[in-house]
């Protein structure tokens, strides 16, 4: 006898706990298997629903660098947060800047997969989902609020700002929080804007605050000079109050250079080091207080309506997902490892006998509308 089974009764959605700590993982996007390094605190336990962060690294960075250079997981252990560091195409981000060696992958739309791997790992809060990263992992945090249609609840650059190209094609569709951190005297993405390194600082913060309808002038302070020997200070500038509850932060890092404020590597950039303010800690603090508004059709977007059913025989061992229309349907084990992957209509079937036992994700996408499961057998 069939059984049936909606989208909304996940089941299966526990990780186990070999799935939790730090560990490495795989998706296919567009035929090109992409890694990240995923990071769950020792805290989080079975369906918990934890804000996701994703921490991009710079030009010729890889996630593991990014990750020991932020030294986001111990953030993540007091925040209770998960954490993920994707690798670029080439160690590069596309940034849609037509740089040599820059990347023309569609990273807006792999990070938008692995969200959607993540969640149906972890169980994450897909209307907490923020990104902030390192240089062209700025210029990539960037694009991301302004093109993507998945909702980031707020993004962070840190020696990252905008190339020219990502600026004028930026039109964002909701209002979101931003905040830059950015050294005047970064030799490599200029504070005042090049023609490699694309638009100034200022004329980021410019776009953000416009965007949101912030008020100006900001409210700006002198940060306490902790440290007198890093030869360098912070100016906090707050624009607000701004539309829909967003904020956009500037922190001015005088005479910092292409670094992260507050890291413990030496090896991380060039230049001054702040070691008045932890980026880290103070992205993280921005980014707790916001969230996406829940939209109507929230049902539809994290696969909790009656769009789609699965249908599993376990007489003739296949399982079937049925939909009244076009979609693609990926099945990956916990590893993140890509197992089938197929364009359907109406329906979509897959013999499980010739596949191991155990515990798999299917991912189905129509349109705008995602479902995220579990199966076992």
């Amino acid at each position: 006898m069939k059984k049936y089974y909606k989208i909304l009764l996940l089941l299966l959605m526990v990780p186990s706990s070999a799935s939790l700590a730090q560990t490495n993982g795989s998706i296919l996007h567009n035929g090109i298997t992409r890694n990240y390094i995923v990071y769950v605190p020792a805290a989080y336990q079975p369906g918990d629903s934890w804000p996701l962060v994703f921490v991009l690294h710079g030009f010729t960075q890889t996630s593991s660098a990014i990750m020991g250079v932020s030294g986001f997981n111990a953030i993540a252990d007091t925040g209770e947060f998960i954490v993920a560091y994707p690798n670029g195409v080439g160690n590069a981000w596309n940034t849609n800047s037509g740089m040599t060696g820059g990347s023309t992958a569609d990273d807006i739309g792999f990070i938008s997969a692995l969200t959607d791997t993540l969640y149906a790992l972890y169980n994450i809060d897909t209307n907490r989902v923020f990104s902030c990263g390192f240089s062209a992992g700025g210029y990539m945090s960037h694009r991301l609020a302004c093109e993507s249609p998945r909702c980031y609840a707020a993004v962070a650059s840190v020696s990252g700002t905008m190339s020219v190209n990502a600026f004028n094609a930026c039109a964002p569709a909701r209002d979101i929080s931003v905040m830059q951190i950015h050294g005047t005297s970064d030799a490599i993405v200029s504070y005042n804007g090049s023609a490699q390194g694309g638009k100034s600082v200022a004329d980021v913060i410019g776009l953000w605050v416009g965007q949101n309808s912030c008020a100006t002038p900001p409210q700006a302070q002198l940060l306490p000079d902790i440290n007198t020997q890093d030869n360098s200070t912070v100016e906090k500038s707050v624009y607000a109050p701004c539309t829909a509850g967003t904020e956009v932060n500037l922190y001015k890092v005088i005479g910092g250079g292409h670094q992260w404020p507050g890291t413990s590597s030496t090896f991380g950039g060039l230049g001054a080091i702040n070691r008045d303010i932890s980026a880290s800690a103070e992205i993280w603090n921005f980014f707790r207080r916001f969230s996406c508004p829940i939209p109507s059709s929230v049902a539809e977007t994290d696969g909790l309506a009656n769009d789609f059913v699965m249908e599993q025989d376990h007489v003739n061992e296949e399982i079937t997902v049925s939909h009244n229309g076009n979609f693609q349907l990926s099945m990956y084990d916990l590893s993140g490892k890509l197992i089938a992957q197929e364009s359907a209509t109406q329906s979509w079937t897959i013999n499980f006998g010739t596949i191991p036992r155990g515990i798999y994700l299917l991912r189905a996408v129509s349109g705008q509308t995602t479902a995220t499961f579990k199966v076992g057998f």
